[in-house]
């Protein structure tokens, strides 16, 4: 029956991709109810279950994008079938979400960084814990800042805007502290080496909390929100889209996290392709770096030359103070490099010589 409404939806509805919900519960967590044993031949007919799933779907549909909710680290996930593998091509990244955003009962074992930046104390942020996440990006993964479990389903979850913030009024300089993180939040996963992925109303910065029980008393006007309260992060969504989809390197599964400094609440990282090398520099600093951040790294990770300013998340046209390099080319030098850095923001240099 489910394979046969996934081949429906392909064949006769063309969708492009499927995703299917805690695969682990399938091949992982079969369980006698009454006293919870494992079985292990239902584990094993979930495994065949999966295969056959995605083996029809590519079978019908060679490009459809087939995507795992699994959290058990089975390399078999992502293997191609034909290898003996399960055949998705990606897993959803809880880890990468819970170091970048953090909110939720889940401790202090994760970066948590939005949720401490947004209590609005000075500190150090965990960038180093967020920099192992980003670098596993690289490897068959879905990297998302809002989901619609951590939306409000699952208990203290709220909106990326509202965690921002702390659930402060969103309104005047507040609103702007939050859009600018909720900036930074969504940067990191569009830019990370993942399958980047947003929840509805994200874009706009929906504030209301998104729960199974409540959800059609919680409808925000979304269309209307791109013209009033949320235009300035539905142009900065549109606009980082575009950059992404125009730029080889950003869509590159090769990835390089080159500086981090906790105290200055600072992460570096470069993306790469054929001929076209990317540089982030990015803040949850509350002030800017606007006389210039001094980074240094190993010079084979940074190459020598001129280095483009092309994209800044604090610009005008998104809400933003406008504080970064113009647009102009600086330069890099023994793996040195010293720039301008937006207040909880970041910039993107394109190597142009």
């Amino acid at each position: 029956m489910f394979t046969s409404s996934a081949a429906a939806l392909f064949d006769d509805f063309h969708i492009d991709g499927i995703r299917v919900d805690l695969t682990d519960a399938i091949h992982n967590s079969n369980a006698l109810h009454f006293n919870g044993t494992p079985v292990a031949n239902a584990n094993l007919f979930g495994a065949k279950f999966l295969r056959e799933l995605t083996r029809t779907v590519l079978t019908l549909k060679p490009s459809a994008f087939l995507i795992a909710e699994d959290y058990t680290g089975w390399t078999a996930m992502t293997q191609p079938v034909s290898q003996g593998g399960i055949g998705f091509d990606a897993i959803w990244y809880m880890d990468f979400y819970h170091n970048l955003i953090g909110d939720g009962n889940y401790g202090d074992s994760y970066a948590n960084l939005l949720k401490n930046a947004g209590l609005g104390v000075p500190g150090p942020l965990n960038m180093d814990n967020f920099a192992g996440a980003l670098l596993a990006t690289q490897y068959n993964k879905v990297a998302y800042h809002e989901s619609h479990d951590e939306a409000g389903n699952d208990p203290g979850t709220e909106r990326t805007i509202v965690t921002a913030v702390n659930s402060a009024p969103l309104f005047g300089a507040t609103r702007s502290y939050a859009e600018g993180r909720c900036r930074f939040a969504f940067g990191m996963a569009a830019l990370s080496a993942a399958t980047a992925m947003f929840f509805m109303g994200e874009e706009i910065g929906a504030s209301n909390p998104f729960t199974v029980d409540t959800f059609t008393t919680n409808k925000e006007d979304l269309i209307g929100q791109r013209t009033g309260d949320g235009q300035f992060l539905f142009r900065f969504y549109q606009d980082l889209i575009r950059f992404v989809l125009g730029n080889a390197a950003a869509r590159s599964n090769a990835l390089d996290v080159i500086y981090t400094h906790n105290d200055n609440r600072i992460i570096a990282f470069t993306r790469a392709a054929s001929n076209e090398n990317l540089l982030v520099l990015a803040s949850l600093n509350d002030s800017p770096f606007a006389s210039g951040y001094g980074i240094a790294t190993d010079p084979s990770r940074l190459p020598s030359g001129g280095w483009r300013e092309v994209f800044n998340s604090d610009a005008v046209a998104y809400g933003g103070a406008n504080v970064g390099n113009g647009g102009a080319v600086v330069a890099v030098d023994n793996g040195q490099i010293n720039a301008v850095i937006p207040a909880h923001g970041f910039v993107v240099f394109q190597k142009v010589s």
